[in-house]
């Protein structure tokens, strides 16, 4: 389906609902927005229009199965207007006052429960909400200096919220994640400690069921940990069993077979050699890759991990085979500050730290201009229920880069135990099929379909592939198209079977 874009100022947020279809939002005005809520066969079903204060832009977006809630607000204030929309369309606006100076980094509800992090004065907060009473409270966290939040995700399964903490001493720095239920009463406490050389750089928690929790990241040498930089050198799997750490394996990327396939022939085979020298010596080959890690799948009785490998760019900036000399990326935010949605300006939330967790300069690094988010290439790999790495493969992207961090590749387990891995780029979509180690299909590029056949895409910006249900997907974007009735811009929307 096609949208028209009138005016260069309007774009699209998408809300996969899974089976119950979709939902776009759209912010009209300074004090307007609208939402409309699409069918699985993409044909609308309603469209609203809603008022917001003005001055106040979009900023997130969350559902939790039930209710999409929608988050207006700016920065540096105390006032956000949250609109939570029914299924149906019925639609509930609420006025929410916080802390002063609070700079908020991310936003997730549970029902009528919000849980929104940030920071006051560089210092991390979690604060909490129940929409109903308008009751907020500040949550508990973690009482150790120089500490940040990574992450805030919701277990609608559970009906908890898994927030994860990374506290730094020195060089070293830890995981250690907080659990509350959808009433913000803390539930449960993990502390994953890094072996004496390590750092544990960033992680998310996972409920596998009740009693096991799966906490996966990316860790560096503690010696690699600088002033400006945080150095990743692979990924590490803990898991947790009634909250205590049962075990931790870690996994260095020069132990993967496949990491390294983004780069050229010879590249490769001057890093293959490295490598073995380094283990020859009893040594590893320092590297400093940044990851931004997906949902676990489970295939099996066994995980599959994947991701994005990534590094911000900055105008004149040399970055070599063993990484990017360049600041840690927060997986969450955008790093430009507030913003509407698409295309045009970009969408995220204020990210205080600048792309670093511990060194916290709100300006470029040495006064460099940010120039985007590099993707260099998607990894995924399965691991035994004991952490151990089974295979590896990649994905190579094609010169893709985003003003904004965030997923760009969909991995797909098959039911032959073969695993897809895709991802849209400039109007086509790019795939590889793998059997373990191997690479079964390269495809070739897949282009997005247009309304009519003799229409000429010209220009495609901002596409994405989101998981919608089942076996479908949804690939949307923004195009200019030629045709022979004339020019028009539009926002695209594509079911697509994979």
């Amino acid at each position: 389906m096609e949208l028209p874009l009138p005016g260069t100022n309007e774009s699209f947020h998408t809300i996969s609902l899974g089976a119950k279809g979709v939902v776009l939002v759209s912010q009209l005005s300074k004090n307007a927005f609208n939402i409309q809520k699409l069918n699985a066969d993409l044909e609308r079903d309603w469209s609203i229009n809603g008022t917001i204060e003005e001055n106040l832009d979009f900023v997130k977006s969350s559902y939790d199965g039930q209710s999409i809630y929608l988050l207006f607000t700016r920065t540096r204030t105390d006032f956000y207007q949250v609109v939570k929309v029914g299924i149906a369309g019925f639609m509930e606006t609420f006025y929410l006052t916080s802390v002063d100076r609070f700079q908020i980094t991310d936003f997730q509800t549970l029902g009528y429960s919000v849980f929104m992090a940030g920071t006051v004065r560089d210092e991390p907060m979690l604060l909490y909400t129940n929409l109903a009473s308008k009751q907020s409270k500040v949550l508990p966290g973690v009482t150790q200096a120089n500490t940040v939040i990574q992450s805030v995700d919701i277990d609608t399964l559970h009906h908890l919220v898994n927030v994860c903490y990374a506290a730094r001493k020195g060089r070293e720095i830890k995981m250690i994640s907080r659990t509350f239920d959808e009433y913000g009463q803390a539930v449960g406490q993990v502390m994953v400690e890094p072996e004496p050389d390590y750092s544990l750089l960033n992680g998310r928690l996972f409920m596998l069921n009740d009693s096991t929790k799966l906490m996966i990241g990316t860790y560096g040498f503690r010696n690699m940990q600088g002033n400006n930089n945080s150095a990743s050198q692979g990924l590490f799997l803990s898991k947790i069993v009634y909250d205590e750490v049962e075990f931790t394996q870690y996994h260095s990327f020069t132990d993967f077979k496949n990491f390294f396939n983004f780069m050229s022939d010879r590249e490769q085979e001057r890093m293959q050699r490295k490598i073995e020298r380094k283990k020859e010596s009893g040594d590893d080959v320092k590297l400093n890759y940044r990851l931004l890690v997906h949902d676990i799948i489970e295939q099996n009785g066994n995980y599959l991990i994947s991701g994005e490998v990534f590094y911000p760019e900055y105008r004149n900036n040399n970055n070599g085979p063993y990484g990017m000399s360049s600041w840690w990326g927060s997986p969450v935010m955008s790093p430009l500050g507030w913003g509407g949605m698409g295309m045009y300006p970009s969408m995220g939330l204020w990210n205080p730290y600048y792309w670093d967790p511990f060194y916290g300069a709100r300006r470029m690094n040495n006064g460099q201009v940010f120039n985007g988010f590099i993707y260099t290439h998607a990894i995924v790999a399965g691991f035994t229920a004991k952490g151990d790495l089974l295979w590896d493969n990649s994905l190579p992207f094609d010169n893709v880069r985003s003003m904004e961090l965030k997923e760009k590749v969909r991995v797909k387990p098959n039911e032959d135990q073969t695993v897809s891995m895709f991802y849209s780029n400039r109007g086509t979509i790019k795939a590889k099929v793998f059997d373990k180690d191997k690479v079964l299909a390269d495809t070739q590029p897949i282009p997005i379909m247009t309304a009519d056949m003799s229409d000429r895409v010209r220009q495609t910006t901002t596409d994405e592939v989101l998981y919608w249900y089942d076996n479908y997907y949804l690939a949307f974007g923004y195009q200019r198209i030629t045709s022979g009735d004339g020019r028009r811009n539009v926002f695209y929307l594509n079911k697509i079977s994979f």
